[in-house]
């Protein structure tokens, strides 16, 4: 089993909307952990008053409404997304809002979501913490799958909550069928290859976490993004992991992960590969 990390929880909040959202997440993320939360609040240049007012009442809002959480504050002047990475360093779990403005996601998210040394979840405004709902595991069917398996089942063990895993393919799923044509084939023993795929990669996590129900969701269609927004319809909590298109690439994030960050209505949680769960 993972071992629980007794680190805090660290969220960034700045004033913008979506920190609301952020900040009863991360707190109710590191009540199920059974360790402190710790508030971040980073600002470029330094602002008499400014950013200590908006932290300070965050902080008498999060205190309120979690009132047995043990709960520390920082105001600290710098770049958000280098003051959010560094402090990723020991957390179990970091945490962003995300702004209603598009050009925050890309500024904040999934700058932080890509370079943290630790799980990032990027909060959309409104979003409730959720956690009696299922967690929707995205599996790409790569070696890179294994960290964010190991947060979603961590994850859904400590909600007692079901996990739902969804492989999105289209064609044919790997080579399960042999010398098949690609636009010719039968789409019954396609979707039973692709959900015995599925549950061959679940298959040593669910024995490691035998009480966590596994739902296995193999599903058709030729844009992942767009099938597991659908998908995350039905869970409190999206899991990803951050696979770039090719070596080459200079996105550190896939092209279905920043659709994810950007439009869903769910917390996102993106695991990388050299994260320690």
């Amino acid at each position: 089993m993972v071992t629980i990390a007794r680190d805090p929880v660290v969220v960034g909040v700045d004033g913008r909307e979506g920190s609301l959202a952020a900040a009863d997440f991360a707190a109710a993320e590191a009540r199920l952990r059974g360790v402190p939360l710790l508030m971040l609040s980073a600002c470029p240049v330094r602002r008499p008053g400014g950013a200590h007012t908006t932290l300070t009442a965050f902080l008498r809002r999060v205190c309120t409404a979690w009132p047995e959480l043990r709960i520390t504050a920082r105001n600290v002047t710098g770049d958000p997304v280098e003051a959010l990475v560094a402090a990723s360093r020991r957390a179990p779990l970091l945490v962003v809002g995300r702004d209603v403005g598009r050009e925050h996601v890309r500024s904040v998210g999934q700058q932080v979501a890509a370079h943290a040394f630790c799980p990032t979840a990027v909060v959309p405004p409104g979003a409730s913490p959720a956690t009696d709902q299922p967690v929707l595991l995205g599996v790409a069917m790569t070696p890179d799958d294994e960290p964010a398996t190991a947060f979603a089942f961590h994850e859904a063990e400590l909600r007692r909550a079901p996990l739902l895993a969804a492989h999105v393919w289209s064609g044919v799923p790997g080579s399960a069928l042999g010398r098949v044509d690609p636009f010719a084939y039968d789409m019954r023993r396609a979707q039973e290859a692709a959900d015995r795929m599925l549950a061959e990669a679940l298959a040593g996590w669910a024995d490691k976490y035998p009480d966590v129900k596994v739902e296995r969701m193999p599903l058709y269609d030729t844009h992942a993004a767009s099938t597991l927004l659908d998908a995350g319809q039905l869970a409190g909590m999206i899991v990803v992991g951050a696979r770039r298109h090719g070596l080459r690439s200079t996105q550190l994030l896939g092209s279905v992960t920043r659709t994810l960050l950007r439009d869903s209505t769910r917390p996102v949680v993106v695991v990388r590969p050299q994260h320690r769960v």
